[in-house]
C-alpha cells in the first residue's frame, strides 16, 4: 500500500527526503560528542571525617550509626562501608532506574536526623554523588622558558587559570605544582622573655614600694608594743610600792596592836601575880604576928585551927596545904616579895609602853587610813590601765597579725603576680589563634531604613595584608603598653616550592585539571581548552601548554575512526552493489539509501537524547552494511520483475509488495534483539541501549526508505533496462546448484558438520579469556611510582628525574609529566592511581602520532627501563580504559560473624590464590595492620583529677600537632591560609608519650599537674587499617592481581574450580568480586539478552511464516552464526569481551534474514504449485544474489573495522570480527544447512492436499 503510494507520488516522497535530510543536518549539528553514553550511575557515598579516632572507634561511633540511619533509603541495593583511621566511607548502590534527585533529598534529610546523635568531635556527613562528570576531561602542562617556579605559579593563576575558566562547559580548573603560600606565625621565645623581663621589671617596683610600706607599718606597730609594755612595767613597779608601803603600815600597826594586846595580857598577869603575891604577903604578916616565935614548930592543925577563927575565906585558902608546905611558907614569902618587886617593875614598865603604844596607835591608824586610799586609787588605776594596755595588746597583737597576713599574702601575691606577669603562659598558639579568627571578621550586620531606602550596617574589617597581622594588637599592659603580634613572634610568609614537584620533560612546569559541566558536550569543551591554549600561546611568548591527557581528543580519534569505517563500509557496500548489478541506475537508488536512512536515524536519535558517542556511532557502522539490505532486496526483486518485462511502476509496486513481509520480518528480527535491553540492570544497559536504539532507528528507517524512496525511484530510472552479462556470477550459481544437489543427497553429512564445527566452537571457547572492555591504543599513558620507603624528599626527586630519563629514552614516547604527591587526585578512567602519600609520584605519558610500538609494548619497556629502582611501579597502557569501572584483579569477599575466624579463613583463602597459576600480590588486608600507640583512659582516676577523656584528647591531640590554620588572608584577589607553627616536643616518642603533662584546674582554684600515665595505660598495639561492612555485617577482602600474560576469565575460572571444593565453616561464605565477576556478571546479561531474543526472533517468525516448523529451520542458522563468530574470534587471538558478545547479540538479529528470505521465497513457490525438491533448487539459484549481496554488503562495512582500522578502533573490534565472521561463515553455510533443514523436516506436498498444506506452511 505504502509502495503503491509513493510510486504514485514521487514529489511527497521528495519533499519527506528533504524534510528529514534537513532535520537531519539540524540534529547532527546540536548533539553532544562524548566518549560513551551518558551513564547515570546509581552510587552515593557518605564520607564522615572523625580525627585522630581508630577504625574500630570510628565502626562504632560513625558507621553504625550513620548505616542505620540510611539502610532504609528507598530503592537502596546495597551498602558497603569501610572504616579508616580518621574517617568513614559508606558506599551506596541504589537499584536502576531510582530517582537519585529525590534520593540525594531523601539522604541529607537521614544525615541531618543522625548529626545531632553523633559525638563531639565527629565531622559533618558529605554526601556525594558519584558521576562520570567528576573526572578530568583534560589534564595539560603549562611551562614558559626562562621563568622561575614561583613566577610560573604566578603567571598560571593570574593569567592561565581565569582564561580557562571563562570558557563555556568549563566546571573547574585545577592547577598541579603550583607554588601555595601561606603566612606562616611563630611564636619566639627570645621576644617574649624580653617583654617578661620588662614586665616582671616593673612588677617588681610596685611590689618593692608595697612591701616598704607593709614594712614601715610593721616597725611603728612593734615600736608602739615596746612602749606600751615599758608602761605597762611603770605602772606595775608603782602599784608594788604602794602595795609594799600599806603592806609595811598595816605590818607595823598590826604589830603594834599586837604588842599593845601582849602587854595587857602581861599587865593582867602581872596584876593578878601581884595581887596574889600581895595576898601572900597579908597572909605572912598574920602568920608573924600570931606566932612571933616562927611556924617551924606549928603543926598543920593549929595552923587549920588558927586559921578557922580567922575571918572568912581563910579556911578554904588553907585547903590542900601540906605540912611541907606550911613548914617552907616562909621561904615562899620572901620569895614572893622579890618577886613582887619585880612584877610592880614591870608593870610600871608595861604601863609606860602601853601609855607610848596608846599615844602612836592614832598616828599609824591615820598613815594606814591615808596607805589604804592611796592604795585604792592605784587598784583603781591599775584595773583602768590593765584594761586599756589590754586593749591596746589586743589591737597591737591583731594589727601585728594582720601585717604578718598581710605580708605572708604579699609574698603569695608577689609570686602569684610574677607568674601572672609571664607571658609565655598567657601567649599560646590557641589564644593567638582565636584573636586572629576574632579579628579577621567582617560581616553585614543588618539594614537601616532611611527615606525609601536601605542602607546596609557592615561590622568588622578583615585583614588586607601581612602587615596587618603583624601590626595586630594581642593585648594591652599599663606598664608596658600595646603588645603587638610582631612583638612576640615572628610573622612572615612562605610558600612550598621547596616541597612541590612538578616537571615537563625534565623542566619544571604545572598541571592543570579540567572538568567539564555535566550538561556539556566533553568534545565540545575540550574543542574550546585546545582553542584557548592556541590564542594564549600567541599571546604569550615561550609559553608551552601541552595535553597529556585529553578525553576530547580520544573521543575525536575515536569517533573520527568509527565515522571513516562508516563512510569506508558504505563505500565498499556500494562497490559491491555495482560488482553484482552492474548498472548504475540500481546502484544509485540503493546508494542514496544510506545517507537517508543516516539522517533519518540521527533525527530519531536526537529527539531521543542519544549522543554522538563510541557505542551509537558503532552502531550506525554496524547498521551502515545492514541499511541497504531491505534496499538491496526491493530493487533486486524490481530489476528481475522488470528483466521479465513487467512495466515500470508495475514492476516496481509489485516488486516491493512481494518482499514486504520478508523485509519487515527480518527488520524487525534485527530490532527485536534489542528489546531483552529493559530485563539488564547497570553498566550493561546503559552502554548497550544507545546502541540498539541507534541501529533500531537505521534499519526502521532503511525498511521505510526501502518501501518508499526505492519503489519510487525505481519506477522512475528503470523504465528502461539493459540485458547484462554476469558470467563469472552465473558460473558461480551453477556451481552452487551442483554442490547444492549433492548436500541435499547427504543430508546428514552436511548437518553433523556444522554440528561438530559447533562443538569445537564451544570447545575452543572455554580455551578463550574473558575481558569488560578492549584495551585501546592511545597517544596517552599514565604510570605511578612508589619510592621506597625511608628516603628523603631531594632522593625521591632525584628518583623522578631518573625515570623521566628512562621514559623519554623510549622511541615511541613524546612527552612525560611527572608531579608528585597525587596532584589532581585523578588520571583518566584507567590512570595508574597514584599513591596517597608524598613518595607517590604520578607520570603522564604522551606518544607519538607515528609510533611503531604498541602502547603494551611500550607499558612493558617501562617496566623494564624500571625494574632495578626498587620500590612500586604502577603502568596504566590507556587512560581512557572504562575497565576500571569493573574492579580490579580478583577479589574473594570472606563473610561471617567472628573477626578471628574470618581473619583465618582469609589466609586461607589467600594461600589458595597464590597457589594459582597467573596470580600474584594477594592480600588480605591483613598485612597493613600497623603498630598505633593506644592510649586507655582510666575514666574514674581522670574525673578525679577533674579530666574527662575527651579532653585527655585534646591535650595529646594539642602536645602532637605541630600547626593550626588561624585564619585566611586574602590579599590582592589571592587568597592564602595564616598558620600558627608550634614547636616540636622534643622526646616524645612511644617511651615518653605517656609522661605528657596536663594542668588541671582545681575547684579552689588552685592548678595541678597530672601526668598522662597517671590515669591512663599507654601501650604499642597492633591496628588493622580498614574494617569493611556490607549491608551493616563485616567482612574481609582477599584480592590477587593478574600476572602479565595471563587472561582474568581463565585464572578465575580456575579460582573457582579450587574453590568448588573449599571447606567453609559453618557460619561464614565466600563470595567472589572484582573484575572477573564484574565480566561473569555482564556476560550473563547478554547471554540472557540473546537467549530472549532468540525467543522474540521465533515468535515473530512464527507471526510471519504462520506455522512453526518454517522458523525453526531459519532459526538454525543462530549457531552457524555463533561458530563463524567464536571460530573468528578465536583465530584473530581476541578475548570474549563484552564488545565481543554485542556482536552476537547483533548476529542473533542479523543473520536470519537471509534464512527468511529462503524460506520465504520456497514457500512461495511451493505455493505456486513448484515441487519442494525443485523449489529449494530454484530458491537457491534466484535467492542467492540478494543474499550475498546483502550479506556482504554488511561484512565489508565492517572490514576495516574488524582490522582494526584508525586509532581507537579496538574498541569496537571484537564486534565487528564477531559479526564479520558469523556471517560469513553463516552466509555460506545458510545456502547450504537451511535447504538441507527444509528439505529434512518439511514433507513433500500431495497434489491432492496441495492447498490445505499450503495454507499450514505459506502465509496468507
Amino acid at each position: 500500500m505504502i509502495s503503491k503510494y509513493s510510486v504514485k507520488k514521487p514529489y511527497t516522497v521528495v519533499v519527506a527526503v528533504i524534510l528529514t535530510i534537513l532535520l537531519g543536518v539540524i540534529s547532527f549539528l546540536g548533539m553532544k560528542t562524548d566518549l560513551l553514553p551518558s551513564l547515570d550511575l546509581p552510587f552515593v557515598v557518605v564520607i564522615t571525617p572523625y580525627p585522630g579516632a581508630s577504625p574500630e572507634k570510628v565502626e562504632q561511633l560513625v558507621t553504625r550509626p550513620l548505616e542505620a540511619a540510611l539502610g532504609t533509603s528507598s530503592g537502596l541495593s546495597s551498602m558497603n562501608s569501610t572504616s579508616n583511621e580518621n574517617s568513614s566511607m559508606i558506599f551506596l548502590e541504589f537499584v536502576q532506574g531510582t530517582n537519585m534527585d529525590s534520593v540525594m533529598i531523601e539522604l541529607s534529610g537521614s544525615l541531618d536526623q543522625v548529626k545531632a546523635r553523633l559525638e563531639e568531635g565527629i565531622g559533618t556527613p558529605i554526601l556525594m554523588r558519584i558521576s562520570p562528570d567528576m573526572l578530568p576531561i583534560v589534564v595539560a602542562s603549562v611551562d614558559v622558558e626562562g621563568m622561575s617556579l614561583d613566577e610560573l605559579s604566578a603567571f598560571t593563576e593570574e593569567e592561565i587559570m581565569p582564561s580557562f575558566e571563562r570558557l563555556d562547559g568549563v566546571a573547574a580548573v585545577t592547577g598541579s605544582g603550583l607554588v601555595a603560600s601561606q603566612l606562616e606565625v611563630s611564636l619566639l621565645p627570645e621576644k617574649i622573655a624580653v617583654l617578661n623581663e620588662r614586665v616582671e621589671n616593673h612588677l617588681l617596683a610596685e611590689l618593692a614600694k608595697n612591701e616598704t610600706e607593709l614594712k614601715n607599718a610593721m616597725a611603728s606597730l612593734e615600736t608602739g608594743q615596746k612602749t606600751l609594755a615599758e608602761e605597762s612595767q611603770n605602772q606595775k613597779e608603782q602599784v608594788a610600792k604602794a602595795s609594799v608601803e600599806l603592806s609595811s603600815a598595816m605590818a607595823n600597826l598590826n604589830a603594834l596592836l599586837a604588842e599593845e594586846a601582849k602587854l595587857t595580857a602581861e599587865k593582867a598577869a602581872l596584876e593578878a601575880t601581884r595581887d596574889q603575891l600581895r595576898s601572900v604577903l597579908d597572909m605572912n604578916t598574920i602568920f608573924t604576928a600570931l606566932f612571933p616565935e616562927g611556924t617551924e614548930n606549928l603543926t598543920l592543925e593549929d595552923l587549920q585551927l588558927i586559921l578557922s577563927s580567922m575571918e572568912s575565906g581563910a579556911p578554904e585558902a588553907m585547903e590542900g596545904m601540906t605540912e611541907e608546905m606550911i613548914s617552907g611558907l616562909s621561904e615562899q614569902v620572901q620569895e614572893a616579895v622579890k618577886t613582887l618587886v619585880a612584877v610592880e617593875l614591870e608593870l610600871s614598865s608595861l604601863n609606860v609602853r602601853q601609855m607610848t603604844l596608846s599615844a602612836m596607835k592614832p598616828q599609824l591608824q591615820k598613815g594606814l587610813n591615808q596607805s589604804k586610799a592611796a592604795a585604792e586609787q592605784l587598784e583603781a588605776g591599775k584595773i583602768t590601765m590593765a584594761v586599756e594596755l589590754a586593749k591596746a595588746e589586743v589591737q597591737m597583737a591583731t594589727g601585728k597579725t594582720e601585717l604578718e597576713k598581710g605580708l605572708a599574702a604579699f609574698e603569695d601575691a608577689k609570686k602569684q603576680a610574677l607568674e601572672s606577669a609571664d607571658l609565655t603562659g598567657i601567649l599560646t598558639e590557641e589564644m593567638v589563634k582565636n584573636i586572629l579568627m576574632a579579628q579577621n571578621f567582617s560581616m553585614p550586620a543588618g539594614y537601616i531604613e532611611e527615606g525609601d531606602g536601605q542602607i546596609l550596617v557592615k561590622v568588622g574589617d578583615a585583614f588586607e595584608k601581612p602587615v596587618d597581622i603583624r601590626d595586630l594588637v594581642v593585648f594591652s599592659m599599663e606598664p608596658i603598653g600595646d603588645i603587638r603580634l610582631s612583638d612576640v613572634a615572628e610573622v612572615e610568609k612562605r610558600d612550598n616550592s621547596d616541597e612541590i614537584y612538578t616537571k615537563i620533560n625534565g623542566n619544571n612546569g604545572v598541571l592543570l585539571t579540567f572538568q567539564k559541566q555535566s550538561t556539556s558536550s566533553t568534545a565540545e569543551v575540550s574543542d574550546l581548552i585546545h582553542s584557548e591554549i592556541g590564542k594564549l600561546e600567541g599571546q604569550h611568548e615561550n609559553l608551552s601548554i601541552t595535553p597529556m591527557m585529553d578525553q576530547g581528543e580520544y573521543i575525536d580519534m575515536t569517533t573520527s575512526s568509527v565515522m571513516e569505517n562508516l563512510l569506508f563500509g558504505g563505500i565498499l557496500a556500494i562497490l559491491v552493489l555495482i560488482l553484482f548489478l552492474r548498472d548504475l541506475k540500481p546502484t544509485f537508488v540503493i546508494a542514496l539509501s544510506i545517507p537517508i536512512s543516516l539522517t533519518f536515524a540521527v533525527v530519531l536519535m536526537y529527539f531521543s537524547n542519544v549522543t554522538l558517542n563510541v557505542i551509537s556511532l558503532s552502531g550506525l557502522a554496524l547498521g551502515v552494511g545492514m541499511l541497504v539490505d531491505n534496499s538491496i532486496v526491493v530493487i533486486e526483486n524490481i530489476y528481475r520483475l522488470r528483466k521479465e518485462g513487467m512495466p515500470a511502476k508495475e514492476a516496481a509496486i509489485t516488486g516491493a509488495n512481494e518482499v514486504a513481509g520478508a523485509i519487515f520480518a527480518s527488520t524487525l528480527t534485527t530490532v527485536s534483539v534489542f528489546l531483552p535491553i529493559v530485563f539488564t540492570e547497570g553498566i550493561s544497559r546503559q552502554l548497550f541501549t544507545d546502541m540498539g536504539l541507534t541501529i533500531g532507528y537505521s534499519l526502521i528507517a532503511s525498511l521505510i526508505v526501502a518501501l518508499t524512496l526505492v519503489p519510487s525511484m525505481g519506477a522512475t530510472m528503470l523504465k528502461t533496462t539493459s540485458e547484462k552479462e554476469h558470467k563469472w556470477f552465473d558460473k558461480t550459481v551453477k556451481r552452487y546448484e551442483r554442490l547444492l544437489e549433492t548436500a541435499l543427497k547427504y543430508k546428514m553429512i552436511v548437518v553433523l558438520f556444522a554440528v561438530g564445527l559447533l562443538s569445537l566452537s564451544i570447545y575452543l571457547t572455554t580455551t578463550m579469556g574473558t575481558a569488560f572492555i578492549p584495551e585501546v591504543d592511545s597517544p596517552q599513558m599514565s604510570a605511578s611510582y612508589e619510592a621506597p620507603e625511608g628516603l628523603e624528599t631531594a632522593e625521591v626527586n632525584a628518583l623522578n628525574d631518573d625515570i623521566v630519563e628512562r621514559i623519554l629514552s623510549i622511541d615511541a614516547v613524546e612527552t612525560v609529566g611527572v608531579m608528585r604527591g597525587g596532584g589532581s587526585g585523578f588520571m583518566g578512567f584507567g590512570g595508574g592511581g597514584g599513591g596517597n602519600n608524598g613518595d607517590a609520584s604520578t607520570f603522564y605519558i604522551l606518544l607519538k602520532e607515528d609510533r611503531s610500538l604498541t602502547n603494551k609494548e611500550v607499558e612493558q619497556l617501562i617496566y623494564e627501563n624500571t625494574k632495578d629502582l626498587g620500590g612500586d611501579m604502577s603502568v596504566s597502557a590507556n587512560n581512557m580504559d572504562i575497565s576500571a569501572f569493573g574492579g580490579s584483579g580478583i577479589q574473594v569477599k570472606v563473610e561471617g560473624f567472628d573477626p578471628d575466624e574470618m581473619a583465618v579463613l582469609a589466609k586461607d583463602v589467600a594461600q589458595v590464590l597464590s597457589e594459582t597459576e597467573g596470580t600474584e600480590d594477594v592480600t588480605t588486608g591483613l598485612e597493613d595492620a600497623g603498630e598505633e600507640i593506644r592510649i586507655t583512659v582510666d575514666k574514674v582516676k581522670a574525673i578525679r583529677e577533674g579530666l574527662t577523656v575527651a579532653q585527655v584528647f585534646a591535650e595529646v591531640s594539642k602536645a602532637l600537632s605541630q600547626e593550626m590554620t588561624a585564619t585566611q588572608l586574602t590579599e590582592m584577589g589571592a587568597s592564602y591560609p595564616v598558620v600558627l607553627l608550634k614547636p616540636i616536643q622534643e622526646g616524645l616518642n612511644r617511651n615518653t608519650v605517656g609522661d605528657l603533662s596536663m594542668v588541671v584546674q582545681q575547684r579552689d582554684g588552685s592548678e595541678k599537674t597530672v601526668i598522662l600515665k597517671d590515669i591512663a595505660t599507654v601501650e604499642v598495639t597492633e591496628s588493622v587499617q580498614s574494617i569493611s561492612r556490607e549491608n551493616q555485617s563485616r567482612y574481609m577482602t582477599v584480592s590477587a592481581s593478574i600476572k602479565d600474560g595471563y587472561n582474568i576469565g581463565l585464572v578465575g575460572r580456575e579460582v573457582e574450580e579450587k574453590f568448588a571444593s573449599f571447606e567453609v565453616p559453618e557460619g561464614y561464605k565466600i563470595t567472589f568480586e572484582g573484575e572477573n565477576e564484574t565480566i561473569n556478571d555482564t556476560l550473563g546479561d547478554l547471554v540472557l539478552m540473546i537467549a530472549l531474543a532468540v525467543v522474540f526472533i521465533y515468535l515473530i517468525m512464527v507471526a510471519q511464516f504462520q506455522n512453526l516448523l518454517s522458523p525453526f529451520i531459519v532459526l538454525f542458522t543462530l549457531p552457524l552464526a555463533f561458530t563463524g563468530g567464536l571460530l573468528l574470534l578465536y583465530v584473530a587471538g581476541m578475548e570474549l569481551s563484552i564488545i565481543a558478545m554485542l556482536g552476537f547479540l547483533v548476529l542473533a538479529g542479523v543473520v536470519v534474514n537471509n534464512g527468511i528470505v529462503f524460506v520465504d521465497y520456497v514457500n512461495q513457490l511451493r505455493e505456486r504449485g513448484v515441487e519442494k525438491h525443485e523449489a529449494i533448487l530454484k530458491t537457491g539459484a534466484t535467492r542467492i544474489r540478494p543474499i550475498i549481496m546483502t550479506a556482504l554488503t554488511t561484512i565489508l562495512a565492517l572490514t576495516t573495522l574488524a582490522l582494526g582500522y584508525g586509532s581507537g578502533a579496538e574498541m569496537m573490534q571484537p564486534m565487528a570480527v564477531v559479526t564479520v565472521g558469523g556471517l560469513t561463515y553463516a552466509t555460506l553455510l545458510t545456502l547450504f544447512v537451511v535447504p538441507v533443514l527444509y528439505d529434512l523436516f518439511v514433507r513433500e506436498k500431495k497434489k491432492n492436499s496441495m492447498e490445505n498444506e499450503a495454507s499450514e506452511e505459506v502465509p496468507s
